[in-house]
């Protein structure tokens, strides 16, 4: 239970870091900011996903589904951009 809380703990502190550093490329108007921003919701989206919607326990066509809906989700950014 330890381990589980510590985790939860890690992974909250990670995504608080990720939409500080994605305010900052907001706020500063980098050319690539965009691209930056759309990763960096990415690896928040997996890690969400992962560790409180808990599809680590889950099948594996859940993870595999899951993987595919960021991929597409991503290359559709990138081509709209």
């Amino acid at each position: 239970m330890k381990k589980e809380i510590r985790l939860n703990t890690i992974v909250w502190i990670l995504l608080i870091v990720l939409i500080c550093i994605s305010t900052v490329f907001s706020e500063n108007g980098f050319e690539s900011a965009f691209l930056v921003i759309t990763g960096l919701s990415v690896v928040k989206f997996i890690s969400v996903m992962y560790q409180f919607v808990e599809v680590k326990h889950a099948h594996i066509v859940w993870k595999l589904l899951s993987i595919l809906f960021v991929l597409v989700y991503f290359i559709g950014i990138l081509i709209l951009y």
